[in-house]
């Protein structure tokens, strides 16, 4: 086995370990994790406040006896799968062992510490667009257009999931406009792509069609009894104590992706990260609901960095 795999292996054990030992037994279930949980005797294609992915999993974890050890299973698995795909996009950056450690060190020592503790969407929201910005990576170097149909399968998930994913999209299309990668438009497969990932999310449409968009209803309560007292440099402080330990890591790629030649390709994730947080402060959205944002960087920098120290 390689050196590398060994080092990975290592990482993901220490990320799910450390999932269940930071734990105070002290604590009982979050009452959220209560609502996700109860979801499993009432599936349907949508809910009040969340789209339906999430009590798939609460099924799944009554199928397997409804225990703790499930409970917080599968948040922690969505941090250490979030953590596999920071490692693959370092390689896809071409990093090597340096890169790959500094990266792997940034993302299991941040705040996913804390949010993959709790039974929650967010676990997996975190995932998805980490998972989409990596897709986004192989396809900018590769032009491969199969990656366009798995960012519409994977944006389907993450739409089941959360409805946070399509500020993703808000943030990242203008960005790819404001860049060469701009030629992705007059690809014909990119549409055939959208139009995939829009048959995959038709049933929560339908569901919420059906129900009067209770989702709006939702939004309007929300904005009113909560939103309404977030203070927006406040969230732009939070998106950095998220990552604090890796600051300068996300930095440094924020520097490389504008000047360091071989991101040239990937220049509009410079772009998109700008766009995403404006439309999240726009709205005044709660600090976590930007904690996918970063991971991805941390590979951009991590490589950037190892480049700059290699000697």
């Amino acid at each position: 086995m390689k050196q590398k795999t060994l080092i990975l292996i290592g990482f993901i054990a220490l990320k799910l370990v450390l999932q269940y030992i930071l734990i105070s037994p002290e604590y009982d279930l979050q009452r959220d994790e209560y609502l996700h949980l109860d979801q499993a005797n009432h599936l349907a294609w949508g809910f009040q406040s969340v789209p339906p992915f999430t009590s798939w999993i609460s099924y799944l974890i009554l199928l397997l006896g409804n225990s703790f050890f499930w409970i917080k299973f599968f948040p922690a698995l969505f941090g250490a799968l979030t953590l596999y795909v920071v490692w693959k996009a370092i390689e896809a950056l071409n990093g090597n062992t340096f890169a790959l450690i500094l990266g792997a060190t940034c993302v299991l020592f941040s705040a996913l510490l804390r949010l993959n503790m709790l039974y929650q969407p967010n676990s997996f929201d975190v995932l998805c667009w980490t998972s989409i910005y990596f897709i986004g990576i192989k396809y900018f170097k590769t032009e491969n257009t199969k990656w366009l149909f798995i960012g519409a399968i994977v944006f389907a998930l993450g739409f089941f999931n959360k409805y946070n994913i399509v500020f993703l999209l808000v943030g990242l299309f203008p960005a790819i406009l404001f860049t060469k990668q701009r030629k992705i438009v007059l690809q014909p497969k990119l549409y055939l792509a959208l139009l995939t990932g829009l048959l995959l999310i038709l049933p929560n449409l339908l569901w919420q069609y059906n129900n009067n968009f209770p989702v709006i209803a939702h939004m309007k309560e929300l904005s009113a009894t909560q939103l309404v007292n977030v203070n927006r440099i406040d969230f732009l402080k939070a998106q950095l104590l998220f990552y604090i330990g890796s600051i300068f890591v996300i930095f440094s790629a924020f520097y490389a992706l504008l000047f360091y030649k071989p991101f040239k390709p990937y220049r509009c994730f410079f772009w998109s990260i700008i766009f995403t947080l404006v439309v999240f402060m726009y709205f005044k959205a709660k600090d976590y609901y930007a904690i996918g944002i970063s991971p991805l960087y941390i590979s951009f920098g991590a490589v950037y960095l190892e480049s700059i120290l290699q000697n």
